[in-house]
């Protein structure tokens, strides 16, 4: 049970936060040059980052609960174990059940979880004030192409990429197509045609009262409701329905590359302005393998990790293949607006709409 001190990791991480410092303070001999880094692996010769490294690798495993897609989740943890050989549990779900089984090992004193990630900022905002997370220290936060400054918080949680959903549609049901979201009220994809995202977090909150409602009106969300579509706990499920023809259209999918690359009668489009959430990621104070935390969090925002944890959402850092946008063009949430009483009210505006 956490007792309010915070856990401290390993001598080689503190070593290697002072060596941080003293270089920031140096002079004279410039190692920072890009002949000499190796951004996946640390700065060329970091004593203290090697110690790190073998830290890690003698704890052997760590483990993520994150709510970021699947197939990216499981391509980070091949790549980071091909890099250092420490095997990576990915425990992923949506957020409010992540969040829940983190109160609970934090409640029993059964901690499992090293590093969470997921798109609930409100949450991520309080657990962090309350001493939840160890800052990061790995020298890929200290690339200016990061912007710390933007995308890491004074109580450690930071932003490793933020998912893209947007509207696609089945083309062997719809060829016709969508062009944007508000031709999801054609009649024809009445009646249980169209796949909905349940609003079981501030983010998605968001996306149906400040996205939508500020492109389409303060009724699209009932004429959405009026076609009584088939509504999904997340974007994969939806994804999956859409693909196998369950549903012809779907309001809340990530780009359907993949997919359609794999045979699927899919296609998916984007609005002229993009809706994401950023995943808020944090190493956990009481993480069972605090080295190897350090490092999968650092491996994250290294353009190899952007390639796999960003693949078709927002990356963190320029130039990422395969990934659609970067971080900066995706619209920030603003949490003082969605608040956990707005949050409510709009659950319950929900059930009444389309239960």
């Amino acid at each position: 049970m956490r007792s309010g001190l915070r856990r401290r990791v390993s001598a080689v991480t503190i070593t290697l936060a002072l060596a941080v410092v003293a270089a920031a303070c140096g002079g004279g001999n410039d190692s920072s040059d890009d002949a000499d880094r190796n951004l996946d692996a640390g700065p060329a010769g970091d004593a203290a980052w090697d110690d790190l490294v073998a830290a890690a690798q003698e704890e052997g495993s760590v483990a993520i609960y994150s709510s970021q897609g699947l197939d990216q989740l499981n391509d980070l943890a091949a790549r980071f174990q091909d890099e250092y050989g420490i095997t990576v549990t990915v425990v992923r779900d949506i957020d409010s059940a992540l969040e829940t089984k983190l109160d609970a090992e934090d409640t029993t004193g059964n901690q499992v979880a090293d590093i969470v990630a997921v798109a609930d900022g409100g949450w991520a905002n309080h657990k962090g004030g309350q001493g939840w997370f160890e800052a990061p220290t790995g020298p890929a936060f200290d690339e200016p192409a990061y912007d710390a400054a933007t995308n890491l918080s004074e109580d450690g949680h930071f932003v490793s990429s933020a998912a893209v959903l947007t509207f696609g549609w089945n083309t062997n049901l719809y060829p016709d197509g969508l062009d944007d979201y508000d031709d999801l009220l054609d009649p024809a994809l009445a009646g249980g045609k169209i796949g909905v995202m349940e609003p079981g977090s501030p983010s998605v909150v968001d996306f149906y009262t400040n996205y939508l409602a500020g492109k389409f009106g303060d009724d699209f969300l009932g004429e959405l409701a009026a076609q009584e579509p088939r509504l999904y706990p997340s974007s994969l499920p939806m994804a999956q329905a859409l693909a196998s023809g369950e549903i012809s259209a779907a309001a809340f999918v990530q780009v359907m590359t993949d997919e359609k690359e794999a045979g699927a009668p899919v296609e998916s489009g984007l609005s002229d302005t993009v809706w994401g959430a950023r995943f808020e990621t944090a190493i956990l104070a009481d993480a069972p393998h605090p080295n190897a935390a350090q490092l999968l969090a650092n491996y994250m925002i290294t353009p190899s990790g952007q390639e796999a944890i960003a693949r078709k959402a927002a990356a963190v850092l320029p130039d990422v293949e395969g990934t659609v946008t970067t971080i900066d063009k995706v619209e920030i949430i603003d949490l003082n607006v969605i608040t956990p009483e707005v949050v409510t009210d709009f659950q319950t505006t929900w059930q009444d709409l389309f239960t």
